[in-house]
């Protein structure tokens, strides 16, 4: 009786095979399996994306790992300047998906946007400077100070408007990175720049390796410049539909059931992020 049980071809079995499949597939996410790898161009930015040699982690490498390991997507993260980031996904096929990265009405007319978090664009001084500024007329009346950003960032369009204006005014000297933000306005070569807390936080963290890195720095949150929506921008141009529709449901899940926020909390202490991260549905 027990050799009969044990034959592969009895009804039993058999009749227990679709079930068997049928558990394995509810086991799995509806947007399970993406149809090939999803290629995400990254550059270092602070503790969101750290790059070391040929490795990347941080804040969001690991979330997309985190999803991926759920859903049966493979996430691939080429390394690429700064200055060529927006340009490879916004301009070419060769990118799939642009994460972190805030919203701009711009960008909204070449990729599909999904909101994850906002950030508080801060101006950032020394602590010695005896000027308070508290709005973006006051900054642009100063006509003396001068501005250090990344180039390439955008914190949205009325940032993007600020600095069109410092432009015009020979106001603003341009970087490769983070951590050179900090270094000019340590010497005194600059008087500001505009960033969220946490990305200057971070620079700073991963080049001094001290946490009274960020000390000498005053950040003034601006009248006139809004939070920054920032979240992740999906290609039209190189995913299907079918994959489209699957990440962006996947990044909204992640942003509104915690596993953003928990991201967040292993990189951050929580008194930065109380003054810089908004998350949570976003409007």
């Amino acid at each position: 009786m027990g050799q009969h049980a044990s034959q592969p071809g009895q009804p039993g079995l058999r009749a227990m095979a679709p079930c068997l499949a049928l558990c394995l597939a509810l086991s799995r996410p509806a947007w399970a399996d993406c149809s090939r790898p999803i290629v995400v161009p990254v550059a270092p930015t602070g503790f969101n994306v750290l790059v070391q040699g040929e490795a990347v982690s941080g804040v969001y490498p690991e979330l997309l790992r985190q999803l991926g390991a759920s859903s049966g997507c493979e996430f691939q993260f080429p390394i690429v300047p700064r200055a060529r980031l927006a340009m490879t996904f916004f301009e070419t096929t060769q990118a799939d998906l642009f994460i972190p990265a805030s919203r701009t009405a711009e960008r909204d007319q070449k990729a599909v946007f999904v909101p994850m978090l906002k950030l508080t664009p801060a101006l950032i001084t020394l602590r010695s400077k005896v000027d308070l500024i508290s709005d973006v007329g006051q900054l642009l009346a100063r006509s003396r100070w001068l501005a250090a950003v990344v180039r390439s960032y955008s914190w949205g369009d009325e940032y993007d408007a600020l600095l069109r204006q410092l432009e015009a005014d020979r106001r603003v000297t341009y970087v490769s990175d983070l951590a050179k933000v900090g270094e000019l306005l340590r010497t005194g070569r600059v008087d500001f720049t505009i960033l969220p807390p946490t990305l200057l936080y971070s620079a700073l963290q991963t080049s001094a390796g001290s946490a009274e890195a960020a000390s000498p720095f005053r950040f003034t949150a601006l009248e006139g410049l809004p939070r920054s929506e920032v979240g992740a921008y999906l290609s039209p141009r190189s995913l299907s539909a079918v994959d489209l529709a699957q990440l962006k449901t996947q990044l909204a899940h992640a942003a509104s059931d915690g596993r953003l926020q928990q991201a967040l909390e292993r990189y951050y202490p929580a008194e930065v992020l109380r003054h810089d991260v908004v998350l949570g549905p976003i409007n």
